[in-house]
């Protein structure tokens, strides 16, 4: 974390070496960052930035947990003030309290509206997400990814508390299954509609405009009606049938059971 020196840098000084400390680490994989480019662009003695953090890891550390976050904060709630109509209407549940799947498709929303509106920012955050096989990042890897996965764990348990998820559902399995097809991999799938990966993205800062926004919030759409055929209680039901006692096709759709698999018969057959 830094040091009270850093912080009591003036306020232009303290921003530059900032930028520039996000620009080495989200353009460079950890190992080939470099704390002397840094202080080169900054004009600042190398020796001064052991002055404002411990080392490479500290700082690394500080950007990705405290300074990442306030400027994601920052974003959301400038970008919350203009879509706060459009959310309210698209949204899988009502506005004064956000039960699961609505919580969780603004979730996905922001990280995606983020990732195009500041790539850099995004490709940190990710990379920081990254397995890594070097010590030093193994336990900030860890920590961030636990921290993640509890708060899905938790929204999970509370839902199951609810009712608006089936009792059987395991909340930490379930968590892991959304982060994998929800977190990842709608970010991925923008991702290969752009024809970028995270790393391109950097250099194509103007690649999201290629995207319409309609057509990436549609596809957060899909993936939560996935999650939703998985996960959902079977209670909301009734609620969904008309008054003729007909279903709503996508309701319909989400909640038919699964057959299960005729193994006896499988196995019968198998043998010849």
């Amino acid at each position: 974390m830094p040091k009270p020196t850093f912080l009591n840098l003036p306020d232009e000084k303290r921003k530059r070496i900032t930028e520039l400390a996000l620009d080495e680490f989200s353009t460079y994989p950890y190992r080939q960052a470099s704390l002397s480019r840094i202080v080169s662009r900054a004009g600042i003695a190398k020796g001064s930035m052991y002055q404002y953090f411990e080392n490479k890891l500290d700082l690394y550390r500080w950007l990705v947990t405290d300074e990442l976050e306030a400027r994601r904060t920052q974003w959301l709630e400038n970008d919350s003030q203009q879509h706060a109509q459009a959310d309210d209407a698209e949204a899988s549940g009502p506005r004064e309290v956000l039960g699961l799947f609505a919580g969780l498709e603004r979730l996905v929303m922001t990280r995606i509206g983020f990732m195009l509106a500041h790539p850099r920012l995004a490709r940190l955050a990710a990379s920081a997400m990254e397995p890594s096989a070097d010590d030093e990042l193994r336990e900030l890897h860890g920590a961030l990814w636990r921290r993640q996965i509890d708060d899905l764990a938790a929204r999970l348990s509370e839902a199951r508390h609810t009712g608006e998820v089936r009792q059987n559902i395991d909340p930490r399995t379930a968590a892991h299954l959304i982060d994998a097809l929800i977190l990842r991999g709608t970010t991925n799938a923008v991702l290969e509609r752009l024809g970028v990966d995270a790393h391109e993205l950097l250099t194509k800062p103007d690649a999201g405009a290629e995207l319409a926004e309609s057509e990436w919030r549609g596809l957060v759409r899909d993936a939560m009606r996935l999650i939703r055929g998985g996960i959902e209680a079977t209670a909301p039901l009734q609620a969904a049938q008309g008054s003729n006692g007909s279903h709503d096709d996508d309701v319909d759709t989400r909640l038919r059971p699964i057959a299960r698999p005729n193994i006896e018969w499988r196995a019968s057959h198998e043998g010849g």
